[in-house]
């Protein structure tokens, strides 16, 4: 019997189960256990033929019969697959309540076909309502699931939990999620557009903790696949990381032109977040060359789109204060520094948004270094390297160090040389790490 076969007439072993309402346990007797019943079940190729014939037997189905159920059983599996692709699409739309409603009215067990799909899209929704523990729970059943089959539900499942993971700010376990769906992604399943996302976020969290080589590595192996991007978001994702890597690793013309096409690009589809995004990265591409009056408009234009953007993306105002208020603080625009720099932070600490919030901090406490006030600059430089050491981030640590350490001289010496211990220790593990001190990080 074929596996196709055996899948099939599993499933109608299933149907008939349930709708008697036994449990496996009911079904198992000395002949027949009930782990050999879930994996007739579930159409595992190895189990023994007579134990087929046998549990159809005790169920009353005869060969004459199996054609005309695995018919019926062909419909159930595409009803139930179309019901769970209205519960994907409602998530997708932003209602996840609706979705995990629907979802509760489904029954699938561990064993159906479906069923990795079913935790898949119920783990979906719960990261979308931020519920992370029962969204975690869901996803590793899907994992678990998706990995006894030739599907791309597995890798699917840990795009999810990577996001999961970096939007609680554990962005080194995000990477290790986003690393192993890239290793568990199969081309025969249905979703080829995830092994694009996955190199995406893989891309984004190494940008986040600043190991910047390794992202344009990513990006830059990605690059030729980009015709085949299907999601207009994705393929933006990508200009926005060749422009921004370009720009944090110095090469401004290269910069320019991936923001400049990449911004068009996104006017054409009217994705106003990606938009902001590209504007945001011109303006702090100007401002390295230091064409104030040319960055102070590009924030500007990113600005107007302010009120475009979704609840979701409201974090991408972090960076852009922070650098806002960067460009002030050059242009001695005090007032107006201070005032952006506040939004900046304000926002950082509503989203819990910790990289960009410690840029934020660090950024004020530059504006208060720079007036002379490090009475006001300690207690921001103290704030981001707390928070950036509670979350792995090194290289936010040691330039919080590094400055904590300038306002620190000459006033505690006994600080000022624990400072620069923990300097030297980052500086080594840095090192080690990367073969470089830190690059770029704002």
């Amino acid at each position: 019997m074929s596996p196709a076969v055996s899948t099939e007439i599993g499933g109608i072993i299933r149907r008939v189960r349930k709708r008697r309402r036994l449990r496996l346990e009911d079904l198992a007797d000395e002949n027949i256990s009930p782990a050999t019943i879930s994996n007739l079940e579930r159409g595992v190729p190895h189990v023994k033929q007579d134990k087929l014939d046998y549990l159809l037997d005790k169920l009353g189905i005869s060969m004459d019969q199996i054609p005309e159920l695995i018919l019926e059983e062909k419909e159930e599996l595409k009803n139930l697959k179309f019901q769970l692709f209205s519960c994907e699409s409602l998530v997708s739309i932003g209602k996840p309540d609706n979705a995990l409603e629907k979802l509760s009215q489904l029954e699938v067990e561990d064993t159906h076909p479906h069923a990795a799909l079913y935790h898949y899209i119920q783990g979906k929704s719960y990261r979308s309502k931020k519920n992370w523990k029962k969204a975690e729970r869901s996803l590793y059943q899907a994992v678990r699931i998706g990995s006894q089959t030739r599907s791309d539900l597995e890798a699917a499942a840990f795009n999810e939990l990577s996001l999961c993971s970096y939007y609680q700010n554990r962005l080194e376990q995000a990477l290790k999620y986003a690393e192993s769906g890239i290793a568990s992604f199969e081309d025969t399943g249905e979703r080829p557009q995830i092994k694009y996302l996955l190199r995406r976020n893989k891309a984004i969290y190494l940008e986040r903790l600043g190991r910047l080589g390794e992202a344009m590595k990513v990006v830059n192996e990605a690059w030729e696949w980009l015709p085949q991007i299907e999601q207009i978001e994705t393929k933006l994702s990508f200009y926005w990381l060749q422009s921004e890597l370009s720009r944090r690793t110095g090469v401004w013309d290269q910069a320019v032109h991936y923001a400049e096409t990449g911004l068009e690009l996104a006017r054409l589809n009217q994705h106003y977040s990606m938009m902001f995004d590209f504007w945001t990265v011109l303006a702090n591409t100007a401002m390295k060359l230091e064409d104030w009056k040319r960055a102070e408009h590009c924030f500007s234009m990113a600005l107007e789109l302010k009120d475009q953007l979704p609840e979701q993306d409201e974090r991408r105002l972090i960076t852009t204060y922070t650098r806002l208020g960067k460009l002030y603080i050059n242009i001695k625009k005090a007032d107006e520094a201070h005032q952006t720099l506040q939004k900046a932070i304000q926002i950082g600490k509503q989203q819990q948004d910790i990289p960009r919030l410690t840029h934020a901090l660090q950024i004020m406490g530059d504006y208060y270094r720079l007036r002379k006030e490090k009475s006001k600059a300690i207690p921001c430089y103290r704030q981001a390297l707390e928070i950036a050491q509670q979350h792995g981030l090194k290289k936010r640590s040691y330039q919080s160090t590094f400055h904590l350490a300038q306002c620190l001289n000459g006033v505690d010496e006994q600080e000022f040389q624990e400072l620069t211990r923990i300097m030297f220790t980052l500086q080594v593990e840095l090192q080690n790490e990367e073969g470089v001190l830190f690059e770029e990080m704002d």
